[in-house]
């Protein structure tokens, strides 16, 4: 059974450093991502849930539980595998457009950055149901919270982020 260890969640890709315009004109396109990928990853939770469930009473496999019972875990696991393939396609895709996915449970995503001569990231949290605001944050060391504004990152005063 595959979990959440199972995905690949950083791209091989070259690194791209990205502007804070650059950033912010991904973000609704980002928006659009985890507004897809939410609901998947809440049925995937269920399917291991029952999955569990289903194995813990009757074993692996289910070899001794009814047919009706083992049918019901093949299409759980069945639909299991298509649901992560899916939740996989949508961090692909999120990795094709150059960020770094940190959380996709959460919606973390960076964007790595220059601000000055040292590589930083602008780090943008996904707005959900539980009232989080986008941010931006440049990490060199310790997170610091620089600026956010209306889900839009803004860089500090003076960088070239």
């Amino acid at each position: 059974m595959g979990g959440p260890a199972d995905l690949r969640m950083h791209s091989d890709a070259p690194v791209r450093f990205f502007t804070v315009t650059e950033a912010n004109a991904l973000i609704p396109r980002l928006e659009h991502l985890f507004r897809r990928i939410d609901p998947t990853l809440a049925r995937l939770r269920e399917l291991r849930d029952l999955i569990d469930d289903a194995e813990s009473y009757w074993g692996d496999g289910l070899v001794a539980a009814p047919a009706k019972d083992r049918d019901a875990y093949a299409d759980a696991l069945a639909e299991q595998s298509d649901l992560e393939r899916s939740v996989q396609a949508t961090i692909d895709e999120i990795h094709a457009l150059g960020c770094e996915l940190k959380d996709v449970g959460r919606g973390l995503v960076d964007f790595p950055a220059r601000i000055g001569t040292e590589v930083a990231y602008l780090c943008w949290h996904a707005h959900r149901d539980r009232g989080c605001v986008p941010v931006l944050a440049a990490r060199r060391g310790p997170p610091r919270l620089v600026a956010h504004a209306g889900g839009r990152l803004r860089g500090p005063e003076g960088s070239h982020a």
